[in-house]
């Protein structure tokens, strides 16, 4: 009996192994796959950080680049100090993937590219110390801000908005509004950590997260799925009870909880910022809706109340003109033109409003 129970064992592993191969065979073939591995670990403060000295590969059938973190988990090649030298201005970059600078090289990211305009500008050493990790929402980022952010002494904490960030926000489950308050709801947001930290111990899943068409397609996936239950989880249908105060602000009678939380976790990060003698800049990403259309992803509420510069306008124009803005085989993220576009108008934003 122990026999015949290991030949089926066997039998399936066989045909696992099989049907792996063929599907990984056929996806590399007729539908291959953008590989984007994510290499982050649980932080100190309860919530994803990127790996430090990490060196991995991002791909699809539109590009290669390197990624490098250095042994803050940054993505440069540039060791920072908490101290800011003397005669140096400083920027903390919050964001998700966009802001990270996801499938462009370092130095065609619109963070690298706004430095380099700022230091034409100025005349002065800019440093950015870019915080972002892929996945992250505004409550991520308020975390990451407290706790890792200010102790670099910033002249200036930029955040990235998408139009994932409100869902982002209501997923994480880290805050919650409660008599018109931003309240601490979990002390952590750790998805998939404790497995992914176990995983990469073997070289075989590394291989798979940074080579398998077949193992990201079923990951994105599942990930999709992962998420929209979250969202439904933590966000059920029916309507908050907002005061006046708040439907004011947002102008509307009945503000949804996402518009009401994102508020006031930008509030607080614009609060913390301040705190610091330091300012608040938000950079909108525009939803992409076609090749040569894009929309706002921020509420009309929320640029009344924050400094926002939107690289909208600059976009659309050099789509209209036939240039490809976002990689179109990917995850949609910014092509070294997006990002060097979006570089120049904040460099330019930021030195007519003199933030630094």
């Amino acid at each position: 009996m122990p026999f015949n129970y290991m030949k089926i064992f066997f039998k399936y592993i066989f045909i696992f192994i099989w049907i792996f191969v063929a599907a990984e065979a056929f996806m590399r073939v007729f539908e291959p796959q953008p590989i984007l591995p994510r290499y982050v670990e649980a932080g100190d403060f309860g919530i994803r950080v990127n790996m430090p000295n990490q060196v991995y590969k991002h791909q699809s059938p539109d590009f290669e680049v390197i990624m490098r973190t250095n042994s803050k988990g940054i993505r440069s090649d540039v060791e920072y100090p908490y101290e800011k030298p003397e005669g140096t201005k400083r920027i903390v970059v919050l964001g998700d993937s966009f802001g990270m600078g996801y499938e462009v090289e370092l130095e065609d990211t619109f963070t690298q590219v706004m430095r380099r305009e700022l230091v034409g500008i100025l005349g002065q050493d800019v440093e950015i110390i870019n915080l972002s990790v892929s996945g992250y929402g505004t409550a991520e980022q308020l975390l990451m801000l407290q706790n890792e952010g200010i102790k670099y002494q910033p002249d200036l904490v930029l955040v990235t908005w998408h139009d994932t960030d409100p869902d982002d926000n209501i997923r994480s489950n880290l805050f919650k509004v409660e008599n018109n308050q931003l309240v601490r709801n979990s002390e952590t947001y750790l998805p998939g950590i404790e497995i992914r930290e176990f995983l990469y111990q073997f070289s075989f899943y590394r291989w798979l997260a940074g080579e398998s068409h077949f193992y990201n397609w079923f990951r994105g996936w599942a990930a999709a799925t992962i998420k929209e239950l979250l969202v439904k989880r933590n966000d059920p249908p029916e309507k908050p009870q907002a005061t006046v105060e708040v439907a004011k602000e947002v102008e509307r009678k009945q503000p949804s909880r996402k518009e009401v939380l994102s508020l006031l976790l930008l509030k607080e990060i614009k609060k913390v910022a301040n705190n610091n003698q330091a300012n608040l800049l938000i950079l909108e990403i525009p939803t992409r809706k076609t090749r040569v259309d894009f929309q706002p992803s921020l509420n009309e509420f929320l640029r009344d109340e924050f400094k926002v510069v939107s690289p909208l306008v600059e976009l659309q124009k050099s789509a209209e003109a036939g240039n490809l803005i976002y990689h179109e085989k990917s995850h949609g993220h910014f092509t070294p033109l997006g990002c060097h576009i979006i570089g120049e108008v904040l460099g330019g934003y930021i030195f007519q409003q003199k933030l630094l």
